[in-house]
């Protein structure tokens, strides 16, 4: 999948360089639509659907410590 993303990149470079501008603009929306539909193929799993652990965005808080002495006096 990726080489028929990386074949609609390049042939959105070369229709541009031709001077094929609406042509290469329309090529280059099929290399991001293949792209987006790639990403969403890869990261989604049918236990989790859409979620990424990987990228986990809650807060943990670090646990309560004292103050450091070398830090006092800043703010």
């Amino acid at each position: 999948m990726m080489l028929a993303i990386f074949v609609t990149l390049l042939a959105a470079l070369t229709l541009a360089w031709v001077g094929k501008r609406p042509l290469a603009l329309g090529v280059l929306a099929l290399c991001l639509g293949l792209s987006v539909w790639l990403f969403l193929w890869e990261v989604w799993s049918p236990q989790t659907g859409f979620r990424m652990p990987w990228i986990d965005t809650r807060l943990d808080l670090p646990p309560d410590l004292p103050p450091d002495p070398a830090v006092r006096g800043r703010a």
